[in-house]
């Protein structure tokens, strides 16, 4: 899958300005961190592959 958008560096910058809001805002800018995380986390695991442990896939939550 191709993106032009590096979900870590995302989710890095989401947690920048997490740190530096209040409130609602902050709240929210984690949970887009979180979500941006978990995206980068199942594109590596997608391009790890079953064969390799890291493309073990986490069980659903």
């Amino acid at each position: 899958m191709y993106t032009e958008y590096d979900p870590q560096h995302e989710a890095e910058a989401a947690m920048k300005r997490a740190a530096e809001a209040e409130g609602a805002d902050r709240q929210r800018l984690i949970q887009l961190a979180l979500a941006w995380h978990e995206l980068a986390r199942d594109l590596r695991d997608e391009q790890a592959g079953p064969s390799h442990p890291a493309g073990h896939r986490h069980p659903a939550r």
